[in-house]
């Protein structure tokens, strides 16, 4: 619970902060067009710097969300322990390079099949 609650602030506080700095947060995650996310970051910035850390927390609590309803309903979660920060956000990317013109959003689904699951 602590680790969420931590997501929550430092995605809220890098947010805006980015929001901000390059305007990149206006709609939240959730609208986001891949073609702003390529414009605001590069294949070589560190899953540690403002938007793909925010990205990657972002990535963390929708899952963990997600894993709360599984939970409820008797199905298997997803292990988030199962990909480092580095394999989120490369996925994140990748995804966006591949399908400018799709939202970050969708990119979830390829994701989450990467990931291991957990007895319920």
């Amino acid at each position: 619970m602590k680790r969420l609650a931590l997501a929550v602030l430092l995605v809220t506080c890098v947010a805006t902060n980015a929001h901000s700095q390059k305007e990149a947060f206006s709609f939240g995650v959730t609208g986001m067009e891949c073609t702003k996310l390529l414009s605001v970051t590069s294949e070589s910035d560190s899953p540690r710097s403002h938007i793909p850390l925010a990205m990657v927390s972002w990535t963390e609590g929708y899952v963990t969300a997600m894993n709360i309803g599984l939970k409820h309903l008797g199905q298997p979660r997803y292990d988030l322990g199962s990909m480092t920060i580095n394999e989120i956000w490369a996925s994140l990317y990748g995804f966006c390079k591949r399908n400018p013109d799709k939202q970050v959003m969708q990119g979830m689904t390829e994701i989450m099949d990467r990931m291991k699951r957990e007895a319920p």
